[in-house]
């Protein structure tokens, strides 16, 4: 009996092809981006929201406010009988009022938690930039500040101790964030429609709170005697 030599493997099974990008790993980055996006409306609604407080609590006259998004936010108070205080109220409210989401930073669905958590650390990212940098513009917080009396240099450390601290809560919270984002494109089982949800849902909040944060910067403006909903 003859024995037949054993086949040679199939170049198929050495070189198996390749697999294209998966829908799920291609829905990823518009998630990151509208992640972000909303991240930077939040910061700065709150960071103007903070001068407003400031000017309320001290017998301050806001003449006139932008918190709507897609336009250059400013608070401008006339008289300000302590325009300090203002000032920092906005930086400081910037970098404590995002922390009341931290009940919710466990929670993982539609990686709600992770984006709170990465929203929070990017103010203390942003605004403490914007503190360090800021003394080259003297309409700035940080020019405002220099020119009530403020060292250029403490603000200068100040910022950047914030920023750092900022950066490396950032970091950390966007590494979650990719981390579950890539786990859920290249499992096994991930089902594109269901990243597809996920961007979906993404990107209609991001729509959702620009109406949102548009209505609130009228309203606000309003109830301040600006009638800012009429401005064009």
């Amino acid at each position: 009996m003859m024995l037949k030599p054993n086949a040679a493997p199939s170049s198929e099974h050495n070189n198996p092809p390749r697999r294209s990008p998966s829908a799920a790993k291609l829905l990823a980055p518009p998630i990151l981006i509208a992640m972000g996006l909303w991240m930077l409306l939040v910061s700065l609604f709150v960071h103007e929201l903070g001068h407003v407080l400031g000017a309320l609590a001290t017998d301050g006259r806001v003449v006139s406010l932008e918190l709507r998004p897609g336009r250059l936010g400013h608070t401008l108070v006339n008289p300000n009988p302590s325009p300090e205080v203002v000032l920092w109220s906005g930086l400081l409210f910037g970098w404590v009022a995002p922390f009341a989401t931290w009940p919710a930073w466990r929670l993982q669905r539609g990686l709600i938690g992770p984006t709170l958590r990465a929203t929070t650390w990017f103010s203390w990212l942003a605004l403490g930039s914007y503190l360090a940098v800021g003394g080259g513009e003297r309409w700035s917080d940080t020019g405002q500040l220099m020119s009530a009396g403020w060292s250029a240099l403490l603000l200068v450390a100040l910022g950047s101790v914030v920023a750092m601290i900022g950066y490396a809560g950032s970091r950390h919270a966007w590494s979650i964030l990719n981390e579950r984002l890539e786990t859920l494109a290249n499992s096994p089982d991930a089902a594109p429609h269901g990243v597809a949800r996920l961007a979906a849902g993404w990107w209609t909040w991001l729509v959702l709170w620009w109406v949102l944060q548009h209505a609130a910067g009228g309203a606000i403006g309003s109830a301040l005697g600006l009638g800012i909903a009429a401005e064009p």
